[in-house]
């Protein structure tokens, strides 16, 4: 605990309030303000920088400030430079901001008042991200992109172009003989054949195709513990309702099945006015049709089935409260309605980078404020996730129902960064069986980035290096949800103030 009370010493010595100056001058508007990092906010993500990349805390700090400095400086240059601007990334092993420019010197009027200017490179481009993002939008509206399409274009901001990612797994679902006995092999070809064309119209940008892994579903089973606090596993008579609790879902063949909670969501308009719901991952309800309550410690809490999906990207579940009173009791009766629960349970084998919590069974609420579309998000990036996917072993939770996540990992919080983006985010924070669902968030700027899908690796046990774990942006959960329910008029989001 020495490091602890060390790092909280230096976050009070390091807290800075940075001026906002206009890019341009004169009368024009002003950019968005530059936000001032609460240093004890983000101690879990410095534990991680200082854990992976052996830096110190001073250091760690001075990157999650150029991380915030990112989030503005992205606004900034999609506005005013959009013709030059190319995106950019943050580049942990040597610690700057790369920023690419068709033309490098456009971007200087930015770059040069900047508080660690000295940490920011530009790398020249050949196209611009709006020229990129058009492209890949033509190509979007040719193949049909959504959830049922075998092709999803994406923009590649490292490698300065279009990628078309085709899910082979949507392609061979679609294949196989139909209800009315006609093969659907022809769709397929139309599809790609289509797609062909369309990277074939696009002769100004540089287009590629790439097979998108499907990454293994992390659902686990169930357990009916009592902490006697909000814990992953336990938050009953502790609520309001809030990201990174276990969810317990009856199979079909009797037995459980447990997920994780994402964010709480807030329907508005239409035919769902200011209905609240409870976000997960789409694959957890997947086989199952008893209608049986969806259940949080031994709580009847949810319907089972809401509006979902379960395709990745398009793996969501929005799932209502079982009924007005329940919905009342764990949300709209009490505040604080954009909380996620960080929960510190390292310990043995699993203390490493990627478990950064300080003391030990202690649950903290990470309030969300915003969302970030996924274009907003870059490699680089430091995120957390929480989860419950629990071992029963003696020493974890002895009484509690394995989730499948193995001997040795533990339940809670872990950190990481984002390694890159397609259609979803990839990461190197550590899930196992049992956290699907759960949330993705930056403590930098409070903000909801995505849920679990599942990992390309299926491990069990211990964290190890070379995690690769894939979450659902938050954008595309929330813009599916609308236009399904577009007749009916509601809107979806993620509730970011306390009492939404």
């Amino acid at each position: 605990m020495g490091r602890a009370r060390g790092l909280g010493a230096l976050f009070a010595s390091l807290v800075a309030v940075a001026t906002v100056v206009s890019a341009t001058g004169g009368a024009a508007a002003a950019p968005p303000a530059r936000a001032t990092l609460d240093p004890a906010s983000v101690a879990e993500s410095v534990r991680y920088l200082v854990g992976s990349y052996g830096v110190s805390e001073r250091e760690a700090l001075r990157r999650l400030r150029l991380q915030a400095e990112s989030v503005r400086l992205d606004e900034v240059l999609r506005t005013e430079n959009a013709a030059e601007y190319g995106g950019m990334w943050l580049d942990q092993e040597s610690g700057v901001l790369v920023v690419a420019m068709t033309d490098p010197a456009a971007a200087e009027r930015h770059l040069k008042d900047l508080p660690d200017r000295a940490h920011v490179r530009t790398r020249p481009v050949r196209h611009s991200l709006a020229d990129l993002t058009a492209a890949r939008d033509r190509i979007a509206g040719k193949v049909g992109a959504g959830a049922d399409a075998v092709y999803l274009p994406a923009v590649d901001e490292r490698d300065n172009q279009v990628v078309v990612w085709e899910r082979s797994w949507v392609a061979q679902e679609k294949a196989p003989v139909g209800a009315a006995g006609v093969a659907r092999d022809g769709e397929v070809a139309r599809e790609g054949e289509v797609a062909r064309r369309a990277i074939a119209d696009e002769p100004g940008v540089a287009v590629r195709t790439k097979v998108l892994p499907k990454p293994s579903p992390m659902a686990g089973a169930s357990n009916y513990p009592d902490q006697g606090f909000c814990h992953p596993l336990a938050c009953a008579g502790y609520g309001p309702m809030r990201g990174g609790l276990r969810l317990d879902l009856k199979r079909d063949d009797g037995t459980w099945g447990g997920c994780t909670t994402g964010f709480n969501l807030r329907s508005t308009g239409g035919g769902f006015p200011g209905k609240a719901w409870v976000l997960t991952a789409g694959h957890c309800n997947a086989t199952k049709t008893t209608n049986t309550p969806t259940e949080h410690n031994g709580n009847q809490v949810l319907q089972q089935h809401g509006i979902e999906k379960s395709s990745y990207p398009y793996d969501y579940a929005a799932l209502p409260y079982l009924d007005a009173a329940t919905g009342a009791k764990w949300l709209d009766n009490t505040t604080g309605h954009n909380r996620v629960l960080k929960y510190c349970r390292n310990g043995g084998g699993d203390s490493n980078a990627d478990t950064p919590c300080g003391a030990q069974a202690t649950a903290v609420d990470e309030y969300i404020t915003r969302t970030h579309r996924l274009s907003e998000i870059k490699a680089g990036w430091v995120v957390c996730a929480s989860g419950s996917g629990t071992h029963s072993g003696a020493n974890d939770y002895p009484t509690v129902v394995d989730s499948g996540a193995g001997a040795g990992y533990t339940v809670g919080t872990r950190c990481g960064r984002v390694l890159s983006t397609d259609v979803g985010i990839n990461t190197d924070l550590c899930a196992r069986s049992g956290d699907s669902g759960g949330p993705l968030f930056s403590q930098i700027d409070h903000s909801a980035l995505g849920i679990l899908e599942g990992s390309q690796q299926q491990r069990y046990g211990y964290c190890v290096a070379g995690e690769l774990n894939n979450y659902v942006p938050i954008d595309t959960i929330l813009t599916d949800l609308s236009a399904r329910v577009a007749s009916q008029g509601s809107t979806f989001s993620v509730i970011t103030t306390p009492n939404g």
